[in-house]
């Protein structure tokens, strides 16, 4: 006899073959499964993107000062300089930037400046003479101003002082204003001193300065001149000296010879080596200047001198 606890299992109808669900294959499965590991690496590194971004505009946001409406930034304290006027967009464009300033342009002088040391003015007052008989001095013996002027014959800036400069000057000699004294200090060439022998035998008989203009006027400012007594003679002679053969005769004298030495001794004692120097009243000027340099110096120890 069977046992009802032994009864035999239903058996439950199978679902027909076309509705059964289909069973991948494992190649299949695997490639399910790489494509969802890939597509959430994708929207992880998305996120990662869009948290980044918000950060940075987030940081920008904070880090920068607020503004007013004015655009005047608001910084704990006013700023009242910075503030645009009425109008103006909230954001004033940012100035150009500047470049490094060059180096500041020298001014030139227009005029030899006054001598203040005590000891200096000194020693300069003393080389004006006001001698009324010096035969190489021209001007009022009176005049507020004494120009002494340090001078070679062979000197080309000489030639230049006394071409361009000096005629600038002859009206302020006329109107009592200047007084110029000559002094040599003869030593460009060898025959320096010898040309100034020669100067110093024209003032003997009363022609220093026609003699002064004719060598001069024949001279290159870019040269420097050689003399021979022959050709001092014929400078003499143009100048108008009434006695050439005393002139020779003074020109080459121990004396007049003696004269030229010691007064290059005497200019080097002063510290003056080169010509043309001039000591004006209370300034000097050492080499060349222009005339209008020149003549803003006398003007100006004029008016110094009133």
């Amino acid at each position: 006899m069977t046992s009802p606890l032994s009864s035999p299992k239903p058996q439950y109808p199978q679902a027909p073959r076309g509705l059964q669900s289909p069973q991948p294959p494992n190649g299949s499965r695997s490639r399910m499964v790489l494509l969802l590991a890939g597509l959430i690496v994708v929207v992880v590194v998305a996120a990662v993107i869009v948290a980044a971004l918000l950060f940075t505009r987030n940081s920008r946001t904070v880090s920068e000062p607020a503004t007013t409406s004015g655009g005047a930034r608001v910084t704990g304290a006013p700023n009242e300089a910075s503030a645009p006027a009425a109008g103006a967009p909230s954001r004033a464009p940012s100035a150009p930037a500047q470049s490094a300033p060059g180096p500041t342009p020298t001014v030139e002088p227009t005029s030899a400046a006054s001598v203040t040391d005590p000891t200096t003015l000194t020693a300069m007052h003393g080389e004006v003479t006001r001698d009324p008989n010096d035969p190489r001095a021209k001007g009022d013996v009176n005049a507020p101003v004494v120009m002494v002027i340090y001078s070679d014959f062979a000197c080309p800036f000489c030639t230049k002082f006394a071409q361009e400069v000096e005629p600038r000057l002859d009206d302020l000699i006329e109107n009592g204003t200047l007084r110029i004294e000559w002094r040599d200090l003869a030593q460009v060439t060898q025959t320096s001193p010898l040309a100034a022998q020669a100067g110093i035998a024209a003032g003997k008989q009363g022609k220093f300065w026609e003699f002064h203009d004719a060598v001069y006027g024949a001279a290159d400012p870019q040269g420097h001149p050689e003399y021979t007594e022959d050709s001092l003679v014929d400078f003499a002679e143009k100048a108008g000296v009434p006695d050439l053969e005393r002139f020779r005769a003074d020109m080459t004298d121990a004396a007049t010879v003696k004269a030229v030495t010691d007064a290059n001794q005497h200019a080097y004692s002063l510290g003056i080596k080169g010509t043309p120097f001039s000591i004006v009243n209370d300034a000097y000027i050492g080499g060349y200047r222009s005339a209008d340099y020149v003549r803003a110096t006398v003007l100006e120890q004029a008016a110094l001198a009133k």
